[in-house]
């Protein structure tokens, strides 16, 4: 994973210290799975409450892009998170997690539009 255990516990502490609701943070979570979920292939392998070891691979129809959340999705996982009853600390800990996940998406998602542009670049010289 392109991020190390210390990032995670730095983030997941700034979360605890926010003071941010259990029922806001619960939402964020969902929010956070439902859209790596919709940009990497079998995205849908990575679950809210569990620690993911996985490599990347953005999924063909990411073009250049984010694919955001619905609503509906994320009010389903959000309902079932909740529905787990995970303490705050662990839901602080898997946002951290996820967050640092998503940053990695949009680091390969730049990567991505950048090495195209240089292709129209070099082709159309």
């Amino acid at each position: 994973m392109p991020f190390s255990k210390e990032e995670v516990e730095i983030l997941a502490y700034r979360r605890y210290k926010s003071g941010e609701s259990y029922e806001k943070s619960i939402w964020y979570l969902a929010e956070l799975c439902v859209t790596i979920n919709k940009n990497i292939i079998n995205g849908y392998d990575i679950k809210p409450l569990e620690t993911d070891n996985l490599v990347l691979l953005l999924r063909p129809d990411v073009n250049g892009q984010i694919i955001g959340p619905d609503e509906e999705e994320v009010r389903d996982v959000a309902e079932i998170i909740y529905h787990e009853n995970p303490p705050k600390s662990q839901i602080d800990w898997f946002i951290a997690e996820k967050t640092l996940l998503l940053d990695e998406i949009k680091r390969l998602l730049n990567g991505k539009t950048l090495k195209k542009t240089l292709l129209f670049f070099i082709y159309s010289l």
